[in-house]
């Protein structure tokens, strides 16, 4: 009865929606917001705006804020020039009628003669020449637009060179090769939990990841471009040894309130914000999320063999300052998945077929950013956050007279972090610019997991601060740009330490093109069911950090406005990586993923990671774009044994091409577009180990040969996603009707292998089938 009342609840609200879209008026909209500079954060007078190919433009006031009125939507190019600075193009600009265009822009003071073209700036993202190399911004409006993401930002980054996805059921990602626990997620500067609904989602143990899950908890309605780093990061980043998804949130409007509304086949998605007063410019930004994907199930579609739910409440206020602003922030979520054996006994065909599973997954979030510009050379940014993560999974095991028996497995993780974050930005003059500042995070976790009923595999708690001080200094000269930067990291609970040297150099040798060499040293803390693991004494709480070199080049040649041309050769060294230090041993946690650990471990181990990447990129301009990049890439580690072997994430090449166009009418006061997007991906899959029977039988559970680790190649992968979308704008509303078609082709990837004692044989599992979303979204 519920599903068949969800599934009218959605047609009722697409019917009154469509009907209610307003009265016929102009459809235009306003682009507005202000600039100011990187470094001092001091508001910049008199810059130049202008939209690309028209006559229509502006210059800031004395604030450094800018407004363009009654723009009639559509896509655009937005450009800010100012003497003396890098001039900015913002080449995908969609503006909508039922939503203002807020820009706050950053624009960096430049010693060259020549200016260069930065693209894709924003106010969150990343300068260029803070970090040449591995930065990728990833915009909401490329979230909302690339094929199969359902929102979530990560689930874009698969769409870039070196980056694959661990599981079509998650957002976990392996980058350049690395395990997906060697991505750090970030908010606002400061190093959170994992932000993610079901955590467990698409994973070989059916236990929780260090970064993945079905979903990321923030909605893209709260959240503005998120930066993508890979590769040597800047000084101000650590605890990482692939990446950091670093997320940014978006201010509400301060001038009028707006709303959105989007429901789908996976949920509901409501959004509000605006000013808390008209006399003031303080806002607020609230967003609600509520899953309903049990419709899938009743239409037949299977996103697994599991009852999902899940639902989370995020906030973001912000309160101007005279020289600098101040926000608070917050979200929570809850989610679950459950698998409920069949009482008839005869129906069961896998081993899981006879438990009553439970997984549940609690996240929450709060904190506060100030940024303040203390005069024109000096400008100081804090953060404060606050995040926990607390899930259980609990499996009751149904015997064949169908009684229940508890707990035969249970594993309950709780793990806090509350993270601090302060910087200086020092302009001495436009060529030497400082940053001094430190990352101060305290973690404290606790789990506790058994199997068959009594075994204990994971037990324990620990608690310790991450230390990380750092400086940096850039230096600019002509086509030169040099940053040179050292961190340290200390963790109070063994002692454990590092001093991480970072360094880049740009060369813009052609107006826009340049050559850049990175490098950096970087550290990261073990995933801390490693601490924890239930051996003798708790040996494996005195492991000390596992660190990596990375050394990149790259050369990138923008084309046009619009069109870039990106290769990029990179090497990692691995080294003090936790192993079983023994002859005949080849365990290593840099293939580790979720599963716990049982082992005495050493900091003995090492890896090896390097490719080259090409990419090609069309920003959307007009009507059309594409993203094509093709990677070739090694992944090696050494164990105990002392043996070279490939990791579980060697998949050797990745081919990636996204693609889309639009068409576009207006007639009777109404803007109508129509857009088909496409992804098509091929990949080498993962590897596996051999099955060991002897020891799998023996112990209950699946066990792997480990003098033949990752021997087996992987299958290929190949998805293709689809996205078709009905975009219209009208008086003050716009709207969005799409349909996400995830492996629109059905095909049948290979996701791991186990052995069933139900089947008593190997069984291979698959990856998801196709997973249809039908959505509309409005703006008003």
């Amino acid at each position: 009865n519920m599903r068949r009342y969800d599934i009218s609840f959605i047609l009722i609200f697409f019917i009154i929606s469509f009907s209610q879209l307003g009265i016929a008026q102009s459809n235009t909209q306003t682009i507005r917001g202000n600039v100011i500079d990187k470094d001092n954060q001091q508001a910049l007078i008199g810059v130049n705006i202008s939209l690309t190919g028209t006559e229509i433009g502006t210059t800031s006031d004395t604030n450094g804020n800018f407004r363009l009125e009654e723009i009639l939507v559509g896509r655009y190019q937005i450009q800010f020039s100012y003497l003396g600075y890098q001039t900015i193009l913002i080449p995908e600009i969609l503006l909508e009628a039922g939503k203002e265009l807020v820009l706050n822009i950053q624009l960096q003071e430049s010693s060259k003669e020549l200016e260069t073209v930065e693209v894709r700036a924003s106010s969150t993202a990343l300068h260029r020449n803070d970090v040449p190399l591995g930065i990728h911004t990833l915009s909401i409006e490329e979230t909302r637009r690339f094929p199969a993401n359902f929102n979530d930002p990560v689930r874009l980054a698969v769409s870039l060179p070196g980056v694959v996805s661990d599981n079509d059921q998650a957002n976990g990602i392996s980058i350049r090769g690395n395990s997906p626990a060697g991505m750090a997620w970030r908010l606002e500067g400061v190093e959170i939990v994992n932000p993610n609904h079901l955590s467990n989602a698409g994973t070989f143990s059916d236990r929780p990841t260090a970064s993945g899950g079905g979903v990321n908890i923030l909605s893209a309605q709260l959240l503005g471009n998120s930066n993508f780093l890979k590769g040597a990061s800047p000084v101000s980043f650590g605890n990482a040894l692939s990446g950091t998804m670093d997320m940014h949130l978006r201010k509400g409007n301060d001038e009028q309130r707006e709303y959105t509304v989007e429901l789908g086949l996976l949920g509901v998605d409501l959004a509000a914000e605006g000013p808390f007063s008209k006399s003031s410019k303080a806002s607020y930004l609230i967003n609600y999320r509520y899953s309903f994907v049990g419709i899938l199930d009743a239409l037949g579609v299977q996103l697994g063999d599991e009852a999902i739910s899940f639902q989370d409440l995020s906030f973001n206020a912000n309160f101007p300052l005279k020289k600098g602003s101040f926000n608070i922030f917050g979200v929570g979520g809850i989610s679950k998945n459950e698998f409920t054996a069949q009482r008839d006994t005869s129906l069961w065909e896998f081993q899981k077929d006879n438990q009553d599973i439970l997984f549940e997954n609690q996240m929450g979030t709060v904190g506060a950013n100030l940024k303040l510009a203390l005069n024109q050379r000096l400008a100081w940014t804090s953060s404060l956050v606050f995040s926990t993560v607390d899930t259980e999974r609990r499996s009751d095991l149904i015997r064949d007279d169908l009684t229940k028996v508890p707990l035969f497995e249970n594993d309950i993780l709780k793990y806090q972090k509350l993270g601090f974050n302060t910087d200086f930005s020092f302009k001495a003059n436009p060529s030497n610019k400082f940053k001094f500042g430190a990352n101060a995070t305290y973690h404290n976790f606790n789990n506790f997991s058994i199997l068959n009923f009594f075994e204990t595999v994971a037990a324990g708690d620990f608690d310790g601060i991450l230390f990380q001080p750092y400086g940096n200094w850039q230096f600019q000269k002509g086509t030169f740009t040099s940053n040179v930067g050292l961190q340290y990291s200390h963790f109070t609970l063994n002692g454990s330490d590092a001093l991480e040297p970072r360094a880049s150099v740009k060369w813009d040798f052609r107006p826009k093109q340049f050559l850049a060499l990175a490098y950096g040293l970087q550290s990261q803390l073990q995933r801390p069911q490693v601490y924890t693991a239930n051996v003798s004494e708790f040996q494996n709480r005195e492991l000390g950090l596992s660190k990596a070199h990375h050394v990149s080049l790259g050369y990138t040649n923008y084309l046009s406005n619009t069109t870039k041309l990106s290769l990029e050769a990179y090497y990692q060294h691995l080294f003090d990586i936790p192993i079983v230090n023994e002859a005949n041993r080849s365990y290593s946690t840099l293939n580790l993923v979720e599963a716990w650990v049982d082992e005495v471990l050493e900091n003995e181990g090492t890896g090896t990671n390097y490719g080259i990447e090409a990419s090609l990129q069309r920003y959307i301009q007009g009507d059309f774009y594409y993203l094509v990049n093709a990677t070739l890439y090694r992944s090696l580690y050494v164990g105990g044994d002392g043996i070279e072997r490939s990791t579980r994430f060697d998949g050797r090449y990745i081919l990636n091409a996204t693609l889309g166009k639009e068409w576009s009418k207006t007639k009777k006061g109404k803007d109508k577009t129509w857009g088909v997007n496409a992804r098509i991906t091929n990949l080498g899959g993962f590897r596996e180990s051999p099955i060991d029977l002897v020891a799998t039988q023996s112990s209950g559970y699946t066990r792997f040969d480990e003098t033949q680790a990752f021997s087996l190649d992987g299958s290929s992968y190949f998805k293709v996603d689809m996205r078709f979308y009905f975009r219209r704008s009208k008086g003050k509303r716009s709207s969005t009707l799409a349909l996400d078609l995830q492996n629109a082709t059905n095909q049948e990837n290979v996701a791991y292998s186990y052995y069933d004692f139900q089947q008593e044989a190997i069984v291979v599992r698959n990856q998801l089938g196709l997973i249809p979303n039908l959505s509309y979204r409005i703006q008003f």
